[in-house]
């Protein structure tokens, strides 16, 4: 699996408080009589919300297998540092129209917006990376982009557990190809293949 099924999540802290959150709900009844979970979060809420964000996030793997081309030529140099550079600016500038959808969404209830926050962060962080790389391709120096894959892939791995928690505990049914978020490559390379 590419590294574009696993756009990543940023959250360190955040993650802590959504555990705590999750844990604390938890030790009340496992459902109420709407079939929500302890936490106030029903199976329409997680759905809803999971459709919210899957139309972003397949949209972006759809956008992003673009990237990957685009840098092989690059490094077979079948294409100029200056086409790369604009071929993935193009990109990027169109995952930042992601950024903002994904931004845009407002989960209706307080768990899932805990759980959203460092998700969408991911987002930022990526087109964060994404700009960095445009600008270091046509004179090829990389130091500086941003190293940020292991922060996203933890806050990723983060939001796809506590959804799962709370489709465990709602009801709720997730996408089977969720449970690849946050493994394997995050950011592409542009030296490695």
């Amino acid at each position: 699996m590419s590294w574009r099924a696993r756009l990543p999540v940023h959250a360190l802290g955040v993650a802590a408080s959504i555990g705590s959150v999750l844990l604390a709900a938890g030790c009340g009844p496992a459902f109420t009589a709407d079939r929500g979970s302890a936490s106030g979060v029903t199976a329409a809420q997680v759905d809803a919300y999971v459709a919210q964000v899957e139309s972003v996030r397949l949209s972006v793997n759809d956008l992003l297998e673009g990237a990957d081309p685009i840098l092989e030529a690059y490094r077979s140099h079948e294409i100029t540092p200056d086409e790369a550079s604009r071929r993935m600016g193009d990109l990027e500038a169109q995952f930042a129209i992601q950024l903002t959808n994904v931004e845009a969404i407002a989960p209706p209830q307080p768990t899932l917006e805990m759980i959203h926050g460092p998700y969408a962060h991911t987002y930022l962080l990526e087109d964060s990376y994404l700009s960095a790389l445009t600008a270091s391709l046509p004179h090829g120096d990389f130091e500086g982009l941003p190293d940020t894959q292991n922060e996203q892939r933890q806050a990723i791995i983060e939001w796809r557990t506590q959804l799962e928690v709370l489709a465990r505990q709602t009801g709720a049914v997730l996408p089977d190809d969720l449970q690849q978020a946050g493994r394997g490559e995050i950011a592409p390379s542009p030296t490695e293949s």
